[in-house]
């Protein structure tokens, strides 16, 4: 569970995702690229070109502080990037490296905006959608395994 206070924060920062989400995801993915260039691997480097990876990248960040509040309303994105996530072999060691750069990244844009106060509540904040994450894609993966055997 979430903290109402970080609830509250990540909601604050809604309108600055908003407006500063694309430089930083795009930040994230040089960061993450340059750090662990073996992450390269399963990411479509085109769409990375283009910028309509971290476009959609930023709007999932935007979409999740503005409704951090309210879980549910989340399902079908959380359940499209699941899949995608599984399609492209994610494992659930890559979160952290993934969560470092974005919480970097988020430092490098947004400046002075991103008080401790904001990169605490936006650590605790990202945990907790990663482990869903985990858990869904772990789920996929079980049925996945379960229809090929029963194939």
């Amino acid at each position: 569970m979430i903290s109402q206070q970080t609830i509250d924060i990540v909601k604050s920062t809604a309108p600055v995702l908003k407006k500063n989400g694309q430089q930083i995801t795009i930040r994230m993915y040089e960061i993450m690229f340059h750090n662990h260039p073996e992450m390269k691997e399963q990411f479509n480097m085109s769409a990375q070109a283009n910028g309509s990876q971290p476009a959609r990248l930023a709007t999932a960040v935007y979409n999740y502080a503005a409704q951090i509040d309210n879980l549910p309303a989340l399902k079908s994105m959380v359940e499209k990037i699941a899949h995608r996530h599984v399609q492209t072999h994610v494992t659930p060691e890559q979160y952290p490296i993934v969560g470092e750069s974005l919480l970097q990244a988020m430092k490098d844009i947004l400046g002075e905006a991103a008080t401790e106060e904001v990169m605490t509540a936006w650590t605790e904040a990202y945990l907790v959608l990663s482990e869903v994450f985990i858990h869904r894609e772990h789920d996929i993966y079980d049925e996945e395994g379960k229809q090929l055997m029963h194939s």
